[in-house]
C-alpha cells in the first residue's frame, strides 16, 4: 500500500490500515514525545494523543511536503498544548534577546547534549527542542503555549545560556555520570 493509499484506508476507517500507520510510525514519533518529557508515562500518553488528533486529522493533510513532517508537527503541538494546559510553560518574564554561541555542542555525542537538555526546567527544555531541534519560530511556539513570543525568545535564550554554563563549568560530562 502506497503512502496515499494507507492515509485514505485510514479516512474511511480501514482499522488495518489504521494499525499500520500506527505500527510504522509509532517509534520515531514516541522518540520525538521523549525529547520533550522527563518520564516515559507522560511520553506515551503524548504519543496516544498524538495519534488520536493525527487520525482525526488525516482529513487535512494536503499532499505537499512531507506526511512524517506533517506528524511530526502534529505531535509536537500536542505536547506543547498538553503543557500549556498543565501550566509549566507560564513564565510571562520577558528580557531583551541576545544570541550567545554554542556551537560548542556540535562537538559533543548524542547522550551528552540529552543530559544537557534534561538538565533544564521543564518550560525552557520544552522551549529550547521546539525552536533548536523541532525548528518551530518563536512565533509558533508562542501561539502553541499561548505565551507572549518575547517569552519563547527569553526561555531560549536561558536555556542556552544555561547548556553553556554547565559546558564552561565542566559540570557534566555525561559519559562519566552515566559511568559513575
Amino acid at each position: 500500500m502506497t503512502e496515499e493509499e494507507l492515509i485514505q484506508a485510514c479516512i474511511e476507517g480501514n482499522q488495518r490500515a489504521c494499525e499500520q500507520l500506527y505500527e510504522q510510525n509509532k517509534g520515531w514519533l514516541y522518540a520525538v514525545c521523549l525529547r520533550y518529557h522527563k518520564n516515559v508515562v507522560d511520553a506515551q500518553d503524548s504519543l496516544q494523543e498524538s495519534f488520536i488528533t493525527i487520525y482525526r486529522n488525516l482529513h487535512s493533510f494536503k499532499s505537499q511536503g512531507s506526511f512524517k513532517g506533517w506528524m511530526r508537527k502534529v505531535t509536537v503541538r500536542c505536547i506543547l498544548s498538553s503543557f500549556r494546559k498543565t501550566k509549566l510553560a507560564n513564565s510571562n518574564i520577558e528580557i531583551k534577546y541576545e544570541p550567545i554561541d554554542i556551537s560548542m555542542l556540535q562537538s559533543l555525542d548524542k547522550e551528552e547534549i540529552t543530559f544537557l537538555i534534561e538538565r533544564l526546567p521543564a518550560g525552557r527544555k520544552q522551549i529550547f527542542v521546539a525552536h533548536a531541534i523541532d525548528g518551530f519560530t518563536h512565533k509558533e511556539i508562542a501561539e502553541m503555549l499561548s505565551i507572549a513570543e518575547g517569552t519563547s525568545k527569553s526561555q531560549f535564550f536561558h536555556a542556552r545560556r544555561e547548556i553553556r554554563e554547565a559546558l564552561e563549568k565542566e559540570i557534566v560530562i555525561a559519559k562519566k555520570m552515566v559511568h559513575e
